[in-house]
């Protein structure tokens, strides 16, 4: 608390508003002097008032009551002769001055030759204390005005009384004023420190909300300012460093890729290239020595050599969809046009394996994709049903408009995937077991290949067992 700004403040204010009380009671004891002095003037105003008018004639009685008014006292007038002319006093009955000291301080006067002046009785000298008032007139005589002490110190003690209990109450009023001035002159500075800190804590939504146009008022508006660009910097900061924490992810993806496709081309072409190495050397020493073995020799070339060309054609067409580094080429068109033409080519290979397809499809639905990309996906969706489906089963084909996206499924016949395998048929170089399969030069590219067509045009994919077989399914966006 001691070390607040606003209790500083508090204490400062609280010492002057002392200070000020201290020097303002302390004038208290110099009241009885200050107001003598106060008297002595205007019983000199009343004296100079008096010889003036006299001076011009006479003066009258109700002018002679006014000045009496005015010092609050008396006032009485002697001749040239000390002869009493006018008082509004009874010296004599009273005794406030005897006449013999009267005339001692009048003879006084006349021997310093000074015109005025002025006496503070105590009651030694005089028989009651006052103070009293001598002056010379022009035209002769002598001005005394007299007033008594105990007026003065009467009012000076009311007016002491009055000094304690208005300062005892500036002070408590002061106070409390002082308080709440100096909790509202530092509110801005503590609402200025609470969004600094806020800020300091990187929480750019609280702001300085303070409407005044002096300098508080400026600095909070600077500090929102510095709140505004910190907050673009760093959100500016942060995107680029996201940006940055991806492109490294992606290039250890690549990296990862880049020596898992070694790993796998390896092994994939490694028993091709033996064969073709062992039926070649079988054809060079002469091994094959009819005419129908030698043309037996040719065609396991050949086929190995299709097998590796595949095999090398999908894993280039994989690396390219995985590294992101291929377009994708969206238009609108017919799909159904494009299932038609696909399922007419296969119609011979449907055939000959003995199965049965049904089509469930529209006449016409639009969509926006990529045909060539699309395409490949059919195309390996039918090839692995000829390669796992069982012969002389059912193949069927639907597609389903789902308002934002369509659904194509393709179900057949045969072996269920056990389901700890489910997720592992989308991985690169996975081959499935199936007994109704004796096709053995598949790539275990294509559902790979599959996936990643279809996230890249932002649909989803998946497999299902069916009591007799399994269903693949894609969805596809329309736009």
């Amino acid at each position: 608390m001691s070390k607040s700004i606003r209790y500083k403040l508090f204490v400062v204010f609280l010492i002057l508003l002392a200070l000020f009380l201290f020097i303002f009671i302390l004038s208290s004891y110099f009241l009885d002097n200050i107001f003598i002095f106060g008297n002595k003037r205007i019983m000199e105003n009343a004296y100079k008032t008096f010889d003036n008018n006299m001076q011009e004639g006479s003066i009258s009685q109700d002018e002679l009551i006014e000045m009496v008014d005015e010092i609050g006292g008396n006032i009485t007038i002697l001749t040239p002769n000390l002869n009493l002319k006018v008082t509004t006093s009874t010296l004599n009955n009273e005794g406030n001055i005897s006449n013999s000291e009267l005339i001692e301080e009048i003879t006084e006067l006349n021997n310093r030759n000074k015109k005025t002046s002025f006496i503070v009785s105590s009651g030694n000298n005089m028989n009651r204390k006052g103070m009293f008032f001598i002056g010379k007139l022009k035209t002769g005589g002598f001005f005394i005005a007299e007033k008594s002490l105990k007026v003065i110190e009467s009012s000076s003690e009311i007016a002491k009384l009055f000094i304690i209990i208005a300062g005892s109450g500036t002070l408590v009023v002061g106070s409390i004023l002082v308080f709440f001035l100096s909790t509202r002159l530092t509110r801005p500075i503590v609402e200025i420190n609470r969004v600094a800190n806020e800020i300091s804590r990187l929480n750019f939504d609280e702001k300085v909300n303070i409407d005044s146009e002096d300098e508080i008022g400026r600095l909070g508006r600077s500090i929102n300012l510095i709140s505004n660009k910190l907050n673009t910097v760093l959100t500016e900061l942060k995107k680029a460093n996201s940006k940055l924490k991806q492109d490294i992810e992606r290039e250890k993806e690549l990296e990862k890729m880049r020596r898992k496709f070694i790993s796998n081309v390896s092994h994939e072409l490694k028993t091709p290239i033996s064969m073709i190495g062992g039926y070649t050397e079988g054809l060079k020493y002469n091994i094959a020595k009819t005419p129908e073995d030698k043309e037996y020799y040719y065609n396991v070339i050949i086929d190995e050599t299709e097998k590796m060309n595949n095999l090398i054609n999908d894993l280039l067409r994989l690396s390219s969809y995985e590294s992101g580094k291929f377009s994708i080429n969206k238009k609108p068109f017919n799909i159904i046009d494009l299932l038609k033409e696909i399922l007419e080519k296969y119609k011979r290979n449907i055939k000959e394996k003995g199965m049965k397809l049904e089509v469930d499809i529209p006449e016409r639905l639009i969509i926006e994709g990529d045909t060539l990309r699309i395409e490949q996906v059919v195309t390996n969706f039918i090839n692995n049903i000829l390669k796992y489906g069982k012969e002389n089963g059912e193949i069927k084909i639907s597609l389903k408009d789902l308002d934002d996206e369509i659904k194509v499924s393709f179900y057949n016949t045969g072996d269920n995937i056990d389901d700890t395998e489910l997720e592992n048929i989308w991985l690169s170089f996975y081959k499935g077991e199936s007994k109704n399969s004796t096709d053995k030069s598949g790539t275990g590219l294509g559902l790979a290949i599959i996936k990643v067509i279809i996230d890249s045009h932002g649909g989803k994919y998946g497999v299902i067992n069916k009591k007799n077989g399994v269903e693949f399914w894609v969805t596809l966006p329309k736009k």
